[in-house]
């Protein structure tokens, strides 16, 4: 069963909220989606899961 809670990219992309790097690309409290740190997705974020959020995994070996 697929989770939909982490998705594979090249580089991590700035956080939307601050000068960090993102490891998640959610939805935000006030509704529109972002790219957020850790920090910044515990305090904006609304979760995981289809609708919701994800993980944004590195992939070192570029199979995207």
């Amino acid at each position: 069963m697929r989770t939909n809670t982490e998705t594979r990219v090249l580089e991590y992309p700035k956080c939307a909220f601050c000068p960090g790097e993102a490891h998640y690309d959610g939805r935000t409290l006030f509704g529109p989606w972002a790219n957020m740190c850790e920090k910044c997705f515990q305090f904006n974020g609304i979760g995981l899961g289809l609708g919701r959020g994800q993980r944004l995994i590195l992939d070192k070996e570029g199979i995207v």
